[in-house]
């Protein structure tokens, strides 16, 4: 490619699918210097791409890089679980461009080196964008702050206590407050610890006909009412991650509608499955929270397909089999999701009918926006971070074949549609399938 000055590429051919600027047309995208020079819909453009490498995208979808606000990368300190570059394969083969990493490390992200030693591995392995997100207590704690103002500055995207959620109330105010200071986002695992705590799944017949500890949706439903009230009272943004049953999304519908500053995600597994999967005690389904009935899932698919939801994250967990080959109660929570994401999400299209640009929105532009990046748009100057990926090829999910280096996912030989294509970070053909010519 180096005889192209400025690796200019030209994607043609391409069906162009940009939420932020509500294009679903055929069209084509020209990339110079690391970002989109130009986006063209209108094919009666006579174009002079002498100088460009021209690629054809065989009407294949184009759209912005996904954007993944939650996923546990495991490095520093578990490395045998996950690490940056084998997270960063498989994002890439997932047509993510942008991952947000959350906290739970060891060392915790707590510390501008640590997020130094973040950025510098994100170097090395020259692949998808980490931004790590710092956590909001001093070692998740629960009760002293961190210094939000410096590890912002240092890079920190946001900050959480990733899957654990803050149950002192003061301390939730003091985050809220100081993190307004800053413009910065705070972003709660909505479960309620004291309620949560010893429970393994969904409360209900199936926990009692298994043996297990529940974990009522009171302990969502009551977390998310208090941080409201607290965030009506201070100000500021807020987020909520892994949405899973009605009455929540209803209070956080209500808490916009008022003018709140706090939008919320779910991921596929919690609007794909239902707490049905946890029979026979199976391990791959112990999720936080937990898979809920029936009723809450097809709640929270509707609720994404009505717009009541604002985005959707992979919750990507990996475990290995030593945490996960053991009794349930044992077992750690936790399912892969990096690569599944898109095809997992398409299901909204082809099943619920919910349109494809308005799919794409919420793992594309609606994150960019929460996030304030300038990635997640087709416009020009943008960053060139693209996704291409042919819509209709059907084909069951491989766990196997996956490049994450955990295979805890529940979705072996799940029949999807949708298959990534390339991935494009910086105008940099970062992956690509063997079926696309470039």
């Amino acid at each position: 490619m180096s005889k192209f000055k400025n690796n200019k590429l030209a994607f043609v051919n391409a069906r162009l699918i940009d939420p932020g600027n509500k294009i679903d047309n055929i069209g084509i995208v020209l990339i110079e210097n690391k970002i989109i020079k130009k986006v063209i819909t209108n094919e009666g453009n006579n174009l002079n791409l002498n100088d460009y490498q021209i690629i054809d995208c065989k009407k294949y979808v184009l759209c912005p890089g996904l954007i993944d606000i939650c996923a546990h990368l495991r490095e520093p300190g578990e490395e045998y679980k996950e690490n940056i570059e084998s997270a960063s394969n498989a994002a890439l083969a997932g047509g993510i461009t942008s991952i947000i990493c959350m906290p739970d490390t060891n060392p915790v992200i707590d510390q501008i080196s640590v997020i130094e030693f973040i950025a510098r591995r994100a170097r090395e392995t020259n692949g998808v964008k980490i931004y790590p997100a710092a956590s909001i207590t001093k070692g998740l704690s629960g009760d002293k702050l961190t210094e939000m103002g410096l590890l912002k500055e240092a890079g920190a995207i946001l900050f959480t206590e990733g899957n654990n959620a803050i149950s002192n109330t003061k301390i939730m105010q003091q985050a809220l407050n100081y993190a307004k200071n800053f413009d910065a986002l705070i972003v709660q695992h909505p479960q309620d610890a004291f309620l949560a705590k010893n429970g393994v799944m969904n409360s209900g017949p199936l926990a009692s006909k298994l043996g297990l500890p529940g974990i009522s949706k009171v302990a969502e439903i009551i977390q998310i009412e208090k941080d409201l009230r607290l965030l009506e009272n201070t100000g500021g943004r807020l987020h909520f991650i892994n949405i899973t049953t009605k009455e929540s999304v209803n209070i956080i519908n209500i808490a916009q509608k008022n003018g709140l500053n706090v939008t919320c995600s779910t991921s596929p597994h919690y609007f794909s499955l239902n707490e049905n999967a946890v029979d026979e005690w199976k391990t791959f389904a112990k999720v936080t929270p937990p898979l809920r009935s029936e009723e809450d899932r097809k709640y929270i698919f509707d609720s994404i397909i009505n717009n009541k939801i604002n985005l959707l994250t992979s919750h990507h967990s990996p475990q290995d089999q030593d945490n996960k080959r053991v009794p349930f109660e044992q077992a750690e929570f936790g399912i892969i999701g990096l690569e599944t994401l898109l095809p997992l999400c398409l299901k909204l299209h082809f099943e619920g009918k919910m349109k494809l640009i308005d799919v794409i929105d919420k793992i594309t532009y609606q994150p960019s926006k929460v996030l304030n990046l300038k990635s997640g748009i087709l416009k020009k100057d943008s960053p060139a971070d693209i996704c291409i990926f042919d819509l209709n090829h059907k084909y069951k999910l491989d766990i196997d074949n996956m490049k994450s280096k955990s295979k805890n996912s529940l979705f072996e030989d799940y029949e999807v549609k949708g298959k990534v294509m390339a991935t494009i970070i910086d105008g940099r053909i970062a992956y690509k399938s063997p079926k696309m010519k470039i």
